[in-house]
């Protein structure tokens, strides 16, 4: 399992793939691309292009996703003081882990 932090996901620079994003929200490839194809990323705040067979993500989308999550009824992730981003659970590490957080409370999966 990957973890991400709000620095790895601002490594990615300004445009990541829907490989990557599907790996920071924790879903699965086929729910991934049924979500770009129906438009749900997009409902969630994360801006995606279509280019071909392939979408280009915005990183800045996904952090302010994961930032502003808290908005959301039962979102798990937020901004907690310090400017770092931590799932639900995670509090004790700066990291964002798997299905928690926005994926799970959006049930993304």
């Amino acid at each position: 399992m990957s973890t991400w932090t709000p620095e790895s996901i601002r490594a990615l620079g300004v445009k990541t793939d829907l490989p990557t994003l599907r790996k920071i929200f924790g879903v699965s490839r086929a729910r991934a691309y049924q979500m770009a194809h129906t438009g749900e990323w997009e409902q969630a705040g994360i801006r995606i292009v279509p280019l071909g067979s392939k979408y280009v993500v915005a990183v800045q989308s996904i952090l302010e996703v994961l930032v502003h999550g808290d908005a959301e009824p039962g979102a798990g992730t937020g901004q907690h003081g310090n400017g770092q981003l931590q799932s639900a659970g995670n509090a004790a590490d700066d990291a964002i882990t798997g299905p928690s957080g926005p994926a799970a409370a959006w049930n993304l999966r």
